[in-house]
């Protein structure tokens, strides 16, 4: 059996999921709030180093959700504080933020996000489209209470101040899911990862190149489309330069950028491959930031002077748990949401709920709008860092929660929403 490691002691359950998977030659950290999606099969929060010289790796460990994250960048007060006094300003906005957000959610023939294959500099070959790639993608304004000094240097005299931040959660879309594709292929058909990811083309390390930046761009571009839907045109912006020449663009520059279900070769004699598994690589990523509920919002890190880029190390393979664990089934949170609406009571926490979120639905001749199952108690509260902040490496830094004020969301699948709206009618 693999070498498993834990912070806590491993559930029996994800203990026999992960042997299941792994081959003698690998290893795995499984940090707090691990486990494994019954849907999807997907790992979470759990660090793994696997061998890239030896043959018979599963592909079953691996997310389909490539490089994914998170990355967020500053607003000023005066452009976020007018928005959220005025109720109608705060409608308008969160009603033009939702319609300038393409998602595959409400529409099943749009693909967002480049194509995995570019030209002989790695750049896109055709214009591709900016938006969500699943259902728990998240885009828009989050306010904080950041304690800090009044200016730079002037030590004791830290305070809480208000602080506003465009959050994006998004992944890498087409590119994403091709190279799960061609991965998956070549480890079926008994390839090793030194083999499948350094030469030849299936997938190859241009693939490898390509998804590692995909999401990046896509959340880079969905920042700069809310940013300009929330009049926020003050925003720092770059060129995109792996666009396509006929179809040049611009993203934000982000001020952190969290990257998730990252593949990444070790340095060393032995051939070893690292994959965070549902939890933020921090080799790679700039700043820190993990995610509550949908309701909560994320968490985010500064150093004691209050700067968001800080570099973590730890035990833990250098490695944050990202994800919360879930505790319900989309099932149970289904018949939940359709019984609620069918007694006529709605959301228990719709003024919150309304005020704040926004989503774009595939049409289905519903009459009334179903909240996605994010908002129904499908994932607990950030429960971990009182706990084993210290062993994670996070002790001596400051916590800023980020809470949700205007805010796009994926809506519900369109499968899983027929099945609500056959049940309502």
């Amino acid at each position: 059996m693999a070498r498993l490691l834990g912070l806590e002691e491993i559930a029996p359950s994800l203990k026999h999921a992960l042997g299941s998977v792994l081959r003698l030659c690998d290893e795995a950290t499984v940090l707090p709030s691990a486990g494994r999606s019954a849907e999807t099969g997907a790992f979470k929060n759990v660090a793994m180093k696997l061998s890239g010289t030896d043959a018979g790796l599963s592909p079953d460990l691996f997310s389909a959700q490539w490089f994914s994250g998170v990355s967020l960048v500053s607003v000023p007060r005066e452009v976020a504080e007018p928005l959220l006094r005025d109720p109608a300003k705060r409608a308008a906005a969160l009603k033009r933020l939702v319609a300038a957000i393409p998602s595959e959610m409400a529409d099943a023939e749009r693909q967002v996000g480049p194509e995995l294959d570019g030209d002989e500099s790695d750049r896109d070959k055709a214009a591709w489209t900016a938006g969500f790639d699943g259902p728990s993608c998240t885009v828009g304004l989050f306010s904080a209470r950041q304690s800090r000094a009044p200016e730079a240097g002037l030590s004791g005299m830290d305070r809480a101040h208000s602080a506003y931040f465009l959050v994006c959660k998004a992944g890498g879309g087409v590119a994403a899911a091709t190279f799960h594709a061609r991965l998956t292929s070549a480890l079926r058909k008994g390839k090793t990862l030194d083999e499948a990811l350094e030469g030849g083309h299936e997938p190859g390390p241009a693939a490898l190149r390509r998804v590692a930046a995909a999401a990046q761009r896509n959340r880079a571009r969905l920042l700069a489309q809310a940013a300009t839907a929330l009049n926020f045109h003050t925003l720092d912006t770059i060129s995109d330069n792996a666009a396509a020449p006929t179809s040049p663009s611009r993203g934000a520059i982000p001020l952190v950028d969290v990257s998730v279900n990252v593949l990444r070769k070790l340095p060393g004699v032995r051939s070893t491959w690292q994959y965070s598994a549902g939890c933020a690589d921090a080799c790679v990523s700039q700043g820190l930031v993990t995610a509550s509920n949908v309701a909560e919002g994320f968490v985010a890190f500064t150093t004691s002077g209050g700067e968001f880029k800080l570099n973590l190390r730890n035990e833990a393979s250098n490695c944050l748990p990202f994800t919360t664990l879930r505790l319900k089934s989309s099932r149970d949170l289904l018949q939940r949401a359709v019984e609620a609406h069918r007694r006529g009571e709605g959301h228990p926490d719709a003024e919150f709920v309304s005020e704040r979120f926004g989503w774009l639905s595939k049409k289905l001749g519903q009459k009334r709008e179903v909240e996605p199952l994010g908002l129904w108690g499908s994932h607990a509260s950030e429960g971990y860092l009182a706990s084993w902040a210290r062993e994670l490496g996070v002790a001596g830094c400051k916590v800023v929660r980020l809470a949700p004020e205007l805010v796009a969301i994926s809506a519900l699948e369109p499968a899983k929403l027929r099945a609500v709206m056959k049940n309502l009618n």
